[in-house]
């Protein structure tokens, strides 16, 4: 009997551990920001794609076979310039265009809970 309560408080002692680890993983990737190499004025002009397809190709090749790519919305469009970009646009982003869609999906997801960002298909 005293064995397995000592047991218990272990695993409880573990999971608790593991807790406080995953806790601690989250706040720091919540608030490390990524950095973006300084630009000139010049350099902030310059469209996402092109530094992008060599510094993420992975990503920019996605959106590039993407109906999105092929219809040539360009990455302002959902996630801002340089001066005000967001990694995550909100689902007013995405009304601009599909507000007939948005209308019909649920209000409490975004859009990339049903569509996998920037190829936008749908999730199986």
């Amino acid at each position: 009997m005293k064995k397995q309560r000592q047991v218990r408080y272990a695993g409880l002692t573990l999971a608790i551990l593991g807790m406080l680890l995953l806790s601690t993983l989250a706040i720091a990737a919540d608030t490390a920001k990524v950095m973006h190499p300084e630009l000139s004025e010049q350099e902030m002009l310059t469209p996402c794609a092109d530094c992008h397809r060599e510094a993420t190709p992975e990503v920019e090749k996605e959106w590039f076979n993407s109906l999105h790519g092929i219809a040539m919305v360009k990455c302002y469009q959902c996630h801002g310039t340089f001066g005000d970009f967001v990694v995550t646009p909100s689902r007013e982003n995405c009304a601009t265009c599909h507000l007939d869609m948005m209308e019909k999906c649920s209000k409490d997801k975004p859009c990339w809970e049903c569509h996998v960002p920037h190829s936008f298909k749908e999730k199986k």
